[in-house]
């Protein structure tokens, strides 16, 4: 809210939720902020858990009413982390801890929800924790790599570029995957400098690619959410495709669906920033979110990309054929190229074909690569080889 509609707005926001708590609970319990967006209350005495809960119950009721402030109409989405003294902690320390660890269980868990902690909270936080830690070294030490997987044409079956993958081998637990490590970063704010370096990197590494064997490729780049709020994002755009050599127009950009109903208007400000720069826009994950089809029009996108939880089932589940089938058309008709992601069998690869798709990416083709493994991919051709494992593949869906 302080970003989108200003920061008097995001404290009125503050003073109304104040007050909605105040009046949610008894005159002899605590309210307090402790900063930022996060409140805490104190039932004293609570005679048992289910007096907790209803009270819980009061407080999402009446934080989830709408707020209408001047001619903005707005919603605040209330995560509530709950402990009970002693079961849960018997000094301060602890219950903040375990109320914190509760509160994140409910905000993962979509919102609007209360969250009893419990033992198995603890450990996923001291796990975060753990995480955390060695995001932080990793990062000093710049011990990430960067993976590529290619995209290839559906028609022609040549390589149209890549999308750059982030590795992450720690000596303390091998490979953590990036869902694990992602959002993490996101809620630590490590996000922004791990996505400057993967952005650099790619440009960085890509850009050595096509220089060494002469060829024009192209290469999809995610970008965070909290990245893309930034108001310096276009300008960190710049340096980073300055630095490298790397043309505008060799680089696309992927966010996923979920930003086009949560940036608003200063999302579509910084997508046409972006574009002005002459580099590519992607929806990715695209049919698994609640986007306003209405942005599809207003923003200057390049690409639509097949989430790989329609592709999985796409050769026999008439429901995902359906999903499909409709991204590609919905796509076309809006003047957008197609790409669908996780692209692992023949059958999988000949519905997408003959429905038009116009890229695929996946396991039928390449797993992911490092550099060096992606430098020998481009100079034998890659053409060849991954004939050799589709050109048998039916049609006629």
């Amino acid at each position: 809210m302080n970003e989108s509609l200003g920061h008097h707005i995001g404290d009125e926001v503050l003073r109304i939720v104040a007050d909605r708590l105040k009046a949610a609970v008894r005159h002899a319990d605590l309210v307090a902020r402790m900063g930022g967006d996060e409140f805490v209350v104190v039932l004293d005495p609570v005679s048992q858990d289910s007096e907790a809960e209803l009270v819980a119950a009061k407080i999402l009721a009446r934080l989830s009413e709408d707020l209408q402030l001047g001619n903005q109409r707005l919603r605040v989405t209330p995560s509530i982390g709950m402990v009970i003294c002693p079961d849960d902690g018997d000094n301060l320390a602890d219950l903040l801890k375990n109320a914190d660890a509760a509160m994140y269980a409910a905000k993962r868990g979509g919102g609007a929800q209360l969250s009893r902690f419990s033992s198995e909270m603890a450990e996923a936080s001291m796990a975060r924790f753990t995480i955390e830690g060695l995001l932080r070294r990793a990062l000093a030490a710049q011990a990430f790599r960067l993976r590529y997987q290619p995209i290839v044409d559906a028609a022609t079956l040549r390589i149209l570029g890549v999308e750059a993958l982030i590795h992450w081998d720690t000596p303390e637990r091998g490979v953590i995957p990036p869902a694990e490590f992602i959002p993490i970063a996101e809620e630590s704010g490590l996000i922004m400098p791990l996505g400057e370096w993967i952005l650099a990197t790619a440009c960085r590494e890509i850009q050595q690619l096509r220089t060494s064997l002469g060829l024009d490729l192209e290469v999809a780049v995610n970008i965070s959410p909290l990245q893309l709020r930034q108001a310096g994002f276009p300008a960190m755009v710049t340096q980073c495709l300055a630095a490298a050599g790397l043309p505008a127009a060799s680089l696309t950009i992927e966010v996923t669906e979920g930003i086009l109903i949560e940036g608003g208007s200063k999302t579509i400000d910084t997508f046409e920033r972006v574009r002005a720069l002459g580099v590519g826009l992607s929806i990715d994950d695209f049919g698994t979110g609640y986007s306003g089809l209405n942005y599809l029009t207003r923003l200057p996108i390049d690409k639509l990309k097949i989430d790989k939880s329609f592709v999985d089932d796409v050769a026999h589940d008439e429901h995902h054929q359906a999903v499909a089938s409709a991204i590609i058309t919905l796509g076309h008709q809006l003047h957008l190229q197609v790409v669908a992601e996780g692209v692992e069998s023949p059958a999988q690869f000949a519905f997408l074909r003959d429905r038009g798709c116009d890229a695929v990416q996946g396991y039928l083709f390449w797993q992911p690569v490092p550099l060096a493994g992606l430098m020998e991919i481009c100079a034998a051709g890659g053409k060849a080889t991954m004939h050799a494992k589709v050109q048998a593949v039916p049609t006629g869906y």
